[in-house]
């Protein structure tokens, strides 16, 4: 009977843990790049929750002066891997981008890659 219950114990220690782990919160991103000569920061900050297997939320993008908040559309979830795409409004038009990659603890990581852009790799903690 001790068994038993410490095995249950156990499963339902490791079950809130696997929750703990998903992709709902508040994620931050910084990246540093050259535009014309300078080096700026690009700040992402990612506000996220999971419904069933969807996603909803929403991604604000900061650089310089500039700052660019977008809902997230089509965001799918399944275990640890997650998609969604967010469509930004710039000066130079509608921007839309995707979002692939994985929940490993504390940290979303992956590919973002601009509409008819090139992939880059990002990484996201936890706030």
């Amino acid at each position: 009977m001790k068994t038993l219950i410490t095995t249950l114990a156990c499963i339902a220690l490791l079950a809130g843990s696997a929750l703990a782990d998903g992709i709902d919160g508040k994620w931050t991103s910084e990246r540093k790049m050259e535009r014309d000569g300078q080096s700026m920061t690009i700040k992402q900050l990612f506000d996220l929750k999971s419904d069933g297997g969807k996603i909803k939320g929403s991604v604000t993008v900061m650089f310089g002066d500039n700052e660019m908040k977008a809902d997230v559309n089509s965001g799918k979830v399944d275990g640890n891997k997650f998609s969604f795409t967010v469509t930004m409004q710039t000066p130079n038009g509608d921007m839309k981008q995707i979002y692939e990659g994985t929940v490993e603890g504390s940290t979303i990581k992956g590919t973002a890659t601009r509409e008819g852009g090139q992939a880059r790799p990002f990484e996201a903690k936890k706030q």
